[in-house]
């Protein structure tokens, strides 16, 4: 049997084990990501936007490890909630007292100060709902190839 530097790696944690690391792994891996998929969404994105996702993206991760033991659906509706605080915060900071005018949901239904609405609170539910089935995934995988290798 050939034994290679990743024939020890295993998938049960998608991020290093140790916190300091994985948290930064986690926020980078977050903040890179959202930051592309704004980019994509919208045409562009802010550095305000890059750092939100990081927090965002550790929340996530945080949620789905502390309270693996709750529903996908509730922890997913959590972290929708999580983010959507997030967001109103932020919002606060860069866009009325900061004033760099970074996003605007004033023409969107039922907004909150321009900074949060029920649509966007949909998708972070979407979006949730997604990275937490794909983390729950990981140890799955993980095992199956555990398994796999005898």
């Amino acid at each position: 049997m050939k034994h290679s530097i990743f024939s020890s790696l295993t998938l049960k944690h998608p991020f290093p084990t140790c916190p300091g690391l994985r948290f930064s792994m986690q926020f980078l891996f977050g903040g890179i990501a959202y930051g592309l998929a704004e980019v994509i969404w919208r045409g562009y994105t802010h550095p305000s936007m890059v750092l939100t996702g990081g927090i965002c993206f550790t929340m996530i991760c945080l949620i789905n490890q502390k309270w693996k033991q709750l529903p996908l659906i509730v922890r997913s509706i959590v972290c929708a909630f999580g983010i959507t605080a997030i967001e109103f915060c932020v919002g606060i900071i860069v866009n009325f007292l900061l004033h760099m005018d970074v996003w605007d949901y004033s023409n969107e239904w039922m907004h909150l100060l321009g900074q949060i609405c029920p649509l966007y609170s949909c998708l972070w539910f979407f979006l949730s709902f997604s990275i937490s089935l794909l983390l729950s995934a990981i140890p799955f995988f993980a095992r199956i190839r555990q398994k796999a290798r005898g």
